[in-house]
């Protein structure tokens, strides 16, 4: 069998991001941690699928019976593109390291350095949900869609320095059935406001 990627589609009106760091299981925490990321940049969806085969049996010049095996979706990958550079949510999506300076009784957070590659091969999981806005048939506003990613992990944003423009940097995140809970690997649902954390 092979992989195939299915044409990437990109969700307009995108309100923010919100993540929450797992166990390494893919388990909540007793007391999961939540980041919100209030942007309006690009989130890109694109299906990962295991491609069946087909095979014959012949007597002759007939087929005698087709097997075919249907195309399995494993998971899907996201494309998510900030509008700046946020170094905590660098650390939950990528690993690495935080890089803060004090400022009285505060750490501020001022950089971040990429893991190591063994660091890599431990990552932590987190759940992802992905927040559009909803229009209705007039244009209005109408509560939000939410995308729902159950077991993510992600890799250190590419970045993109041009002449008198501020480095943009893409995070690409996959997103798979979570092996603690055994859920499918998203889900999407009309919700009717943006989670508390995303007003605070």
């Amino acid at each position: 069998m092979s992989k195939k990627q299915v044409k990437r589609g990109y969700l307009k009106g995108v309100r923010g991001l919100l993540i929450t760091p797992l166990n390494l299981d893919g388990s909540m925490p007793d007391n999961p941690e939540d980041y919100w990321i209030d942007t309006a940049q690009s989130v890109g969806i694109e299906a990962e699928v295991i491609e069946g085969e087909s095979s014959d049996l012949r007597g002759g010049d007939k087929v005698l019976t087709r097997v075919e095996e249907e195309d399995v979706v494993v998971g899907v990958n996201l494309s998510f593109t900030n509008a700046r550079f946020d170094a905590l949510a660098t650390t939950y999506i990528a690993g690495g390291t935080l890089i803060t300076e004090t400022d009285g009784d505060d750490e501020i957070p001022i950089g971040w350095e990429a893991p190591t590659i063994e660091e890599q091969g431990e990552k932590t999981p987190f759940e992802a949900k992905v927040y559009v806005q909803s229009f209705n048939a007039s244009g209005g506003k109408e509560g939000f869609l939410e995308y729902e990613f159950r077991y993510c992990k992600g890799s250190a944003p590419t970045v993109e320095h041009a002449d008198q423009e501020w480095g943009t940097p893409e995070f690409e995140i996959s997103a798979r059935e979570n092996p603690a809970t055994g859920k499918s690997a998203y889900k999407k649902e009309f919700v009717d406001e943006l989670p508390a954390i995303a007003t605070e």
